[in-house]
């Protein structure tokens, strides 16, 4: 019996999922003890802030205070001190480090009672519940000794229109996000020879079938010391 080749294409797909980026969006409150400039606030007076970080990137996409934003080209840093004793959440733009004429540094520094776990990082401790309630020091707490505060500092970078407001922490609520991104697709195809019989001659053709992925995103809150 007569035998010929036919082709045999098979086609292989691959997803490759990203890692998952965290969203953590956090907003404060608290007391001002300490003012200069046209912050338009006094001292006594209830301030809030808010800030979005990015646990992939470390970058914030907004840093606001008392309604002042941090200068555009900014940096961000979000690190545990190496005694574990606060977590500290500045975004800066520096004229030594990035010159231009502006000095702008927003920030709040979360202290502890005693210390912060060695497991936390600056991100996970903002949804470390146990902790937040029971060893995050505040001014209004009777054990405080060093209360947890968040402050801003704006100015010319030769020192000069210094606008600057500091206060007491006293409300803490973070809402965790997790995203997804679409994920990529990848296609290869892998040719084989066999043999077949006669009038079973016939191609194979690759099919290739769409793939959708959609945008995932689960949502944690938690709201502290409000």
């Amino acid at each position: 019996m007569k035998h010929t080749l036919s082709f045999l294409a098979i086609g292989a797909l691959a997803v490759v999922l990203p890692a998952q980026a965290t969203m953590y969006s956090v907003n404060f409150a608290g007391t001002v003890y300490q003012t200069v400039g046209a912050t338009g606030e006094a001292v006594g007076s209830t301030v809030t802030g808010h800030f979005d970080l990015n646990s992939t990137s470390g970058s914030y996409s907004d840093f606001t205070i008392a309604g002042q934003s941090v200068a555009p080209g900014y940096q961000s840093s979000a690190v545990m001190v190496p005694a574990f004793t606060d977590a500290i959440y500045t975004a800066q733009l520096s004229p030594v480090s990035a010159g231009g004429t502006s000095n702008s540094s927003f920030s709040l520094d979360l202290s502890s009672l005693t210390f912060w776990p060695s497991g936390d990082t600056a991100f996970t401790l903002l949804t470390d519940t146990t902790q937040l309630t029971t060893n995050l020091d505040t001014v209004t707490n009777p054990a405080s000794v060093f209360p947890s505060t968040f402050d801003y500092y704006t100015a010319n970078a030769n020192g000069t229109n210094i606008v600057s407001l500091a206060a007491n922490l006293t409300s803490l609520a973070v809402t965790r996000t997790k995203h997804r991104r679409a994920a990529h697709l990848l296609v290869g195809r892998r040719w084989f020879l066999r043999p077949s019989p006669p009038c079973l001659v016939c191609p194979h053709v690759p099919i290739r079938m769409p793939l959708a992925v959609q945008f995932l995103s689960t949502a944690a809150a938690f709201d502290l010391l409000a």
